[in-house]
């Protein structure tokens, strides 16, 4: 698999969730957090998103105008 390197502005952040349902119960565990930004992935200008996991929010604390980067 080829990485793909990102630059972007965050245009929003939304929770990631896996619920489950078995007949008349259901539960949900959490898998952090889809993030929404407008940028440029392999030199292409546009608006894409990515997941982090709960770690990595705790650690820096994303939010809505922050300008990320990084390699997917």
């Amino acid at each position: 698999m080829d990485n793909h390197i990102f630059t972007g502005k965050i245009i929003s952040i939304q929770p990631r969730i896996r619920l489950t349902r078995s007949f008349d119960e259901a539960s949900h565990t959490y898998l952090g957090y889809a993030i929404t930004l407008v940028g440029e992935t392999d030199t292409q200008h546009k608006t894409f998103s990515i997941g982090i996991g709960k770690a990595a929010h705790a650690k820096h604390q994303f939010k809505v105008n922050d300008v990320i980067s990084g390699e997917s």
